[in-house]
Parts: C-alpha cells; sequence; structure tokens
C-alpha cells in the first residue's frame, strides 16, 4: 500500500523503550492531572447531585442487587432494555469491595466505582491525544478540561452505563493506536469494543469511527487482516446477548411486543429484537427542529453548565472534520466527536445525561484543535499558561454558578432523612410504590432498619404483570405507601399506571423532606414526600402493637401506669384495661385489674381517682374512668367467658348509677363524678359521655334508666356546643366542662378551679372519638348528625394558610368557645377528636389528620415508639386510641362474642 494511505504514526519508528521513556516523563503530569480530577470528581459527590435526581442510578443499583443478592440480571422481569454488562460489572465492584453499602448507600457505592473510572479514563483519554498527534501541553489540556469541566463532574459522578461504556471505549482506542502492530493489541480492542456495547449499545455509533481507525491504522501491519482481527473478536463478545435470549426463546418478538411494554401496556412476551426495535424508534426531535426536546436540554441543562465544552468542543469538531482532508489523525479525532453529536442530535429520545457520550471526544478535539499553537510554545511556557488558563477556567465556571453547587450544595438531604425515617417508622411488609433510586436502600436491611421486600418500582408497577397483578392485584386498594417526588404523577400517567394513580388520588401526606434550597434546576429532586393510602393497613397493627408495648415498657410498673410525676389515675387504668381487652391481651388486662383493686377500688367497687406513693390522693370518682372501667370489666368477662369480671362490671355499673347519675326535672344525668352529685350546679364534662357503654349497661341493668342517660346526654352535647356559654358565638365546639343548673335545668358556664371550662382544650375532643365510637356500634343517627357539625375542625384542616399555598393540615391544641385559637400548637387528643369527627363529615379531611399527625407524627428510639413528648402518657394513650379507631380495631365484643 502507497505511503500516502498509510495512517501516520507518533513517531517514524517508534519503540517500546522510546514511549516509556516519553511516558515517564509525563508521568508527573499525568499524576496532577488524575490529583485533580480526584478532587474536582470526589468532592462532596455523594450529596450532588442528588440521588434522587434520576431514576436510572437506582435502576441499576436494583439490577446489581439483583445479581449479587438473587443470581438474576434483574429483580423484575428482563425486557432487553439494556444489554446487562454494565450493571454485571457494578455488582462485580460492589461484591469486591465488600458489598451494596460499603461506601453508604448502594447508589455511593456505584458512584465510588464511576469515581474510578473516571480517573483512569483521564490518562487513556491523555495517551489518546498523544497518539493523535498531541503535544504534552495539549494533550494535558484534554485532560485537564475533562475533570474541571462541571459538565462532566455534574454527569459523571452519576452511577450510569454510559461512564462504563466510556472507560471501554477509550481502552479500546488506547490499545488501536498504537504503532508496535501486534494483533493482540488489535484483537483486545475489538474484545474491549465488545464489552463497551453490552455495557451500553449507545457505543454502536462509534462504530464507523472505530472501522476507519483500525483500517488506516493497521493495514501497515496486518493489511487485510486488521479489520478482521477487530471485528471478529467483538462480534464474539458481543454475540453473547442475542445467544443468550435465542436460548431463552426471547431473541424474536412473540406473542407481545415489546412497544407495547415500554409504553404502558403490559403484555406477555418480551423479546432483544422487540426491545432494539422500541430503542431505535423512541422520538424526542433532532437538530433541526428548534422547539423540539434537544434544544430544549441544551438551551436549559448543557449550556448553562459549561459552555464552553459545549460551545468550544462543538467548534474544535467541526474544524477538525474540515482540516481531516489533509490530515487523518484529526479527521479521526473530527470522527470521534462527530458521531457522538450525530447520535445527541439525530431525532431520537435525549435525556440529559447523554451528553457523557460526547464529552471525552469534544475535550479531544479541543486538544487535537490547538495542539499546533501549543507546540509552538517552550515547554515552560506552556506550564504558566496552563496554570493560568486552569485557574481562568475554574474561575470562569465559579462565576458562572455551575461550579458552586458541586461542591456547596447537599441536595440528597432529603432522600436520605426519607430512608431513614421509613425505615424507622413504616412497617416492613407495606405495599409501596417508591422511585426507583430508593429501591435498593428499602430492599436491603441496613441504613439504620429492615428490608421492605413489598416495595416496587413504579414503572413495574405500570407494565410489569408479575407486580401489578402478582403483587398489587391491580387494584389501588392493596397499596399502602406511595414514595413521591415532584412530576412523579405525570410519569404516572404517561404510563398508564391506573393503580399509582388511583392510589395517590386516595392518599395523603405523611411526611415531607425538603434540602436545603440549591441549584434551582434540581430543586424538584430536593423534595421527597410519603403519602399514605387513606385504608387501614400494615401500620395500623404495627402501631397498635409498638405503641401499646411502650405503653408497657415507659408507664407500666406492675400492673399500674404511672405518670412522669409518679401519680396514677383511674383514667389510666381504665384506659389500659381498654386496651388490653380489644387486643385480646388477657395477661395486660389481668394485671391492671389487679393493680387497680387492690389499690383503688372502694367498698361500692368504683374508682378513687388519684394515688400517688402508697395511698390514694384524693378519693372522689371519675365517671369516665368508672365507665371505661365496667365496660372493659364486661367486655373482658364475655371475652374471655369470665364470670367474675361480668360479675365486677356487673355490680360498678349499678353503683355508678347510684353515685354518679344524677336526676334534674324527672331527667337522669351522668354527672362528672360522685363529688358533682348534691352541688347546686352540677358538673358535667362531655368528653365523659360514652352511650355505647350505656347501651350495654341497660342490658346487665334494666332496673335503671340508661336510655335517658343517652338522651340526656345527646342534648347536652347538642346545646352545649351551640350555645355561647359566656362568648360571644360558639365555633360548635363541646366545651371541656359545663355546669347544669339543678334549679332551672338549664345548662350554664362551669366554675373550677382551672382555666377557663368552656374552651374546646385536652378534655372535649374526646366526645367525638365517643360519639364516632357510638356510630360505629349502634349506628344511632344522633351520633352522625353531631359529628357532621363538626365544619368548625374540617375548615381548619383544610384552611389555606397566609402564604397563599399551604394547608394548615391539623388543629391546634385548645380553642376558646368562638374557635379564636389558644394554643397552636397541636396535641394528640385534638387529633384524636378531630380524626374522629372527620372520619364521618369528611373523610379525606381525616385522612390528612391521621396521615401526618398521627402516622406522621410518630417518634422512635430504637424499638420504642412514641408521639410527642415520650414522658407523657395521656399522649401515648391517645394516640392508640385515635390509631385503634381508624383501623376499625374497637369491635363491641358484647353482641359479637
Amino acid at each position: 500500500m502507497a505511503n500516502s494511505t498509510r495512517w501516520p504514526t507518533l513517531s517514524a519508528a517508534p519503540t517500546r523503550a522510546a514511549w516509556a521513556a516519553s511516558l515517564g516523563g509525563e508521568l508527573p503530569l499525568l499524576l496532577a492531572l488524575i490529583v485533580i480530577g480526584l478532587v474536582a470528581h470526589g468532592l462532596n459527590m455523594f450529596h450532588f447531585p442528588a440521588f434522587t435526581f434520576t431514576d436510572d442510578e437506582g435502576i441499576y443499583a436494583a439490577f446489581a442487587w439483583a445479581v449479587l443478592r438473587e443470581g438474576r440480571l434483574t429483580p423484575y422481569t428482563y425486557y432487553y432494555a439494556h444489554a446487562p454488562a454494565g450493571w454485571l460489572q457494578i455488582a462485580a465492584w460492589m461484591g469486591l469491595t465488600g458489598g451494596l453499602h460499603t461506601f453508604g448507600g448502594a447508589i455511593d457505592s456505584g458512584r465510588m466505582l464511576m469515581l474510578l473510572l473516571h480517573l483512569l479514563m483521564i490518562p487513556l483519554l491523555y495517551r489518546l491525544a498523544r497518539k493523535l498527534g498531541c503535544g504534552v501541553g495539549a494533550a494535558g489540556m484534554a485532560g485537564l478540561i475533562f475533570s474541571l469541566s462541571p459538565l462532566a463532574i455534574f454527569y459523571q459522578r452519576l452511577l450510569l452505563l454510559d461512564n462504563i461504556m466510556l472507560f471501554w471505549i477509550l481502552l479500546s482506542l488506547d490499545l488501536l493506536l498504537d504503532g508496535w502492530g501486534r494483533l493482540s493489541r488489535v484483537t483486545l480492542s475489538g474484545i474491549c469494543f465488545g464489552v463497551a456495547l453490552l455495557s451500553k449499545e449507545t457505543a454502536i455509533f462509534l462504530l464507523p469511527a472505530m472501522l476507519f481507525i483500525a483500517w488506516h491504522q493497521r493495514w501497515q501491519h496486518q493489511g487485510r487482516f486488521a479489520l478482521l482481527g477487530w471485528c471478529v473478536p467483538m462480534l464474539v463478545v458481543l454475540s453473547w446477548y442475542p445467544l443468550f435470549a435465542l436460548l431463552k426463546g426471547e431473541l424474536f418478538p412473540g406473542s407481545g411486543s415489546a412497544n407495547s411494554i415500554f409504553r404502558g401496556t403490559s403484555v406477555s412476551g418480551v423479546s432483544l429484537i422487540g426491545a432494539l426495535s422500541w430503542q431505535a424508534t423512541r422520538g424526542g426531535g433532532g437538530m433541526f427542529n428548534l422547539d423540539n426536546q434537544f434544544w430544549q436540554i441544551v438551551r436549559t441543562d448543557w449550556l448553562p453548565r459549561d459552555p464552553v465544552l459545549l460551545v468550544g468542543g462543538v467548534a474544535a469538531t467541526a474544524l477538525n472534520l474540515l482540516r481531516g482532508i489533509r490530515d487523518r489523525r484529526t479527521l479521526a479525532a473530527g470522527l470521534l466527536g462527530a458521531l457522538p453529536l450525530y447520535y445527541l442530535g439525530r431525532g431520537g429520545l435525549v435525556l440529559t445525561f447523554y451528553i457523557l457520550f460526547a464529552i471525552p471526544f469534544l475535550c479531544l478535539n479541543l486538544a487535537v484543535l490547538f495542539s499546533p499553537v501549543v507546540a509552538r510554545f517552550p515547554g515552560r511556557v506552556v506550564a504558566v499558561l496552563a496554570t493560568v488558563a486552569s485557574l481562568a477556567l475554574v474561575g470562569g465556571y465559579w462565576q458562572l454558578g455551575s461550579l458552586q453547587v458541586l461542591y456547596q450544595e447537599r441536595p440528597d438531604q432529603a432522600g436520605r432523612e426519607a430512608i431513614a425515617w421509613i425505615k424507622q417508622h413504616v412497617p416492613p411488609d407495606s405495599k409501596m410504590i417508591i422511585r426507583d433510586d430508593l429501591w435498593t436502600a428499602l430492599h436491603e436491611p441496613g441504613l439504620g432498619g429492615p428490608a421492605f421486600p413489598n416495595a416496587h418500582s413504579h414503572s413495574k408497577v405500570a407494565v410489569d404483570p408479575a407486580v401489578r397483578d402478582g403483587v398489587f392485584r391491580n387494584d389501588w386498594r392493596t397499596v399502602d405507601y406511595l414514595v413521591m417526588t415532584p412530576d412523579l404523577d405525570q410519569d404516572f400517567t404517561a404510563s398508564n399506571n391506573t393503580v399509582a394513580l388511583e392510589a395517590l388520588r386516595h392518599a395523603h401526606l405523611v411526611k415531607r423532606w425538603l434540602a436545603e434550597r440549591g441549584d434551582e434546576a434540581l430543586h424538584r429532586h430536593q423534595i421527597v414526600e410519603l403519602w399514605k393510602v387513606a385504608k387501614p393497613g400494615a401500620t395500623e397493627t404495627a402501631l397498635l402493637e409498638d405503641s401499646a408495648a411502650y405503653l408497657a415498657s415507659r408507664f407500666e410498673q406492675d400492673g399500674a401506669y404511672v405518670a412522669q410525676d409518679g401519680t396514677v389515675t383511674s383514667e389510666a387504668q381504665s384506659y389500659a384495661m381498654l386496651r388490653a381487652v380489644w387486643s385480646a391481651d388477657h395477661s395486660s388486662f389481668d394485671r391492671a385489674w389487679r393493680w387497680t383493686q387492690a389499690h383503688l377500688v372502694d367498698s361500692d367497687g368504683l374508682l378513687h381517682w388519684l394515688w400517688r406513693d402508697g395511698r390514694v390522693l384524693d378519693a372522689n370518682t371519675a365517671s369516665d374512668a368508672n365507665t371505661d372501667t365496667a365496660l372493659a370489666l364486661l367486655l373482658a368477662g364475655k371475652r374471655w367467658n369470665d364470670s367474675a369480671l361480668l360479675d365486677a362490671g356487673e355490680r360498678m355499673v349499678r353503683s355508678i348509677w347510684q353515685r354518679e347519675v344524677v336526676t334534674v326535672k324527672g331527667t337522669p344525668y351522668l354527672t362528672a363524678g360522685d363529688w358533682s352529685k348534691e352541688a347546686p350546679i352540677v358538673a358535667l364534662n362531655p368528653s365523659y359521655f360514652a352511650p355505647y357503654a350505656y347501651r350495654i349497661f341497660g342490658e346487665v341493668d334494666p332496673e335503671h334508666d340508661w336510655q335517658g342517660v343517652i338522651e340526656s346526654g345527646y342534648r347536652v352535647l347538642f346545646d352545649a356546643s351551640a350555645a355561647p356559654l359566656g362568648a360571644t358565638k360558639s365555633a360548635g365546639l363541646p366545651p371541656d366542662w359545663v355546669g347544669l343548673d339543678r334549679s332551672s335545668g338549664k345548662l350554664v358556664p362551669l366554675q373550677l378551679a382551672t382555666n377557663d371550662t368552656t374552651r374546646y382544650g385536652y378534655d372535649a375532643p374526646r366526645t367525638y372519638w365517643r360519639i364516632a365510637l357510638d356510630l360505629r356500634w349502634s349506628g344511632d343517627g344522633r351520633a352522625a348528625a353531631y359529628l357532621r357539625q363538626a365544619g368548625f375542625l374540617r375548615d381548619e384542616v383544610t384552611r389555606i394558610l397566609a402564604d397563599g399555598i399551604t394547608r394548615k393540615e391539623r388543629v391546634s391544641a385548645v380553642y376558646a368557645h368562638d374557635g379564636a385559637v389558644v394554643e397552636e400548637a397541636s396535641s394528640m387528643v385534638g387529633n384524636a377528636g378531630a380524626l374522629a369527627a372527620l372520619l364521618t363529615l369528611d373523610p379525606a379531611a381525616a385522612n390528612i389528620i391521621y396521615a401526618g399527625q398521627i402516622v406522621g407524627g410518630t417518634s422512635r428510639t430504637g424499638t420504642d415508639v412514641y408521639w410527642g413528648d415520650p414522658h407523657d402518657l395521656y399522649n401515648q394513650e391517645w394516640g392508640w386510641f385515635a390509631t385503634a379507631l381508624y383501623a376499625d380495631a374497637l369491635p363491641d365484643l358484647w353482641h359479637t362474642q
């Protein structure tokens, strides 16, 4: 072959010794470039970009997890969307480095691999530039831009197949572009390019350039065998992929079509050819339409991050193509730059990180273009100019702002806090629809909590029958939670994910995590939200069990439930017995009842109200505690067929009538306690009114008019909630206390040595809970009518705040009778009351309360689960009762046994 067509080499006849000597002299420069790359790419890489930036990182981490944990290519049906070599390498890396969480989360471990690959690509890119005729200064410039470009730093940090593919392409080029002529290097180059293709199929767009280089570089050594020596091993490696599909019977399209699979309609069959066809036909618009997706990404993402590399690299590529008419090394560089640009602008789908394919070759073309200019200056001058240019480049990037965020922002904060909270608070058997970026963290035990085997990718819920039908039964009601980020609902719509869409429509926000505001373009990726579907399920079961366990471990002392100040109230004991009987916890019931009998029960079978330090401090009774205790005894006797408990309950019922019921003008009323029965103004506490219990009392004590107590109690509720009671108006809320004038039979404000008794405070919300339970057990229309009058609470929950955006989504702890807020902070008993009222009046508002304040309000320390102040017994009791009401875990055991 004539010399004019021979590929020009680095020197006329390079030797190994000459090349080694040259490389040795340039080694300090290479080491400096690697250190710069290590700092530039490694600093803050786990925090920026946020791992919630793109689902792709999570997808490949999940695929690697499946390889390591299950010996499968993916945790779901393998649709041949990409060849698997890329995530097989990720899995190998994780396996060799000690596991998925060696560097934090699985995505963090993957990012460490991306950093290693970047550091390996720096010398490969440098050598490639030198072999294409660049001097030391120009080749160093290529490596420097490759490490300092904000565009490169941003996307090369991400766990993406593109970065793995690029490493193998650069290694293939390095092996192909030597001057020693060994066929083994040609073979190895072909193998590397085959691995690149199996890492990501995008590498196919560089095939013309690779063939061009193989033909001209190797002809002088291997002649016609050059192309064969490169192509055959490449094809042998590549053939594994279709052979794998053929052996599985998935090479050719069957009854299904990959096009329909990926467009949101699931089918029974998958195939390699169908998937490749789908990939090839994904539209996105090309460079000749200025309003399409490609140009939108150029304007909004690539150019703002690095106009120097993008504009300069494209211009250099175009000029090198023109210069390549006379210099085939320059033409090779131009081809290596132009083909990735063609791939981006050809009209297919373009995602922001696709720019990775072009970045090293844009750097290379800049080096090739400026190499003749740099070569005119002495080495020391080049060093000085390179230092000045580097500082100017960094300063320019910094002023542009695209470099600052890479090192100053921590948008991963929201996602990490969300994972930690979910692992601490959500039952691990919950069925969840999640983003892919959380998949591995939730499926792998560790990171502060258990694994969540039923947490599934939203995309698989949309298209994979094994998930949509097999796990969720194609029914949104099977979903417990959704983990959302802004605009994810648009993905649900685009993929026709009806299960996720319906679940979200019936879900309510539990908790929102928001990282400190950083890059505006990334702000939406700094928000993570947990939504709970409005239905009882695994969460409620776990909350009831865990909160009961906390109550016992933190407050119980041999059956006594002791408050922080050392007191035991009859109320706390009655609550403990009710919890135990509804939970079928016989031993806990027995302990609480034995202690109560020994320390609180008086001669009539009623309970003294207050005990501390071995003695009764207040011998008066509280009618709510006696009512609840009597009910608990009757239900327990029925549940466990215990006549002693039944007898104790019946005795207590009769004593309640004798000592705590007063008749005024022929009507029986339940007083607040025996201390009030003879007073001229009878003390009534609306939150003590328990009509569901009185219906049972009437069956065991038919001699007394318990139905009359129900009727008077409902009348008191309606009247006390509507009456101004000293205020200018009423908000329709029940008061904590109200007086009954014995002489007139009218309700009046009650004077007690406490705060304003007309307030809706820490007693009154229990009213709604008790009436809601009566509605469930009896269906009494008065109960439904009273709950439907809780419009004030609904308005509080759904009220738009002053910012015009945020809803209050809770109720305050204390309100005046006219609705004015007295204590802004929420309380657990207030949440329980609002939940109970709104479950009838406005279930959507009730679910806002439940998701945000009951589920979202839990705290966990180790195995302890509690609400608010962990030392507040009342808080924990009403957290349990609120959850039990929502979960419909308060059965009428008297009539259903």
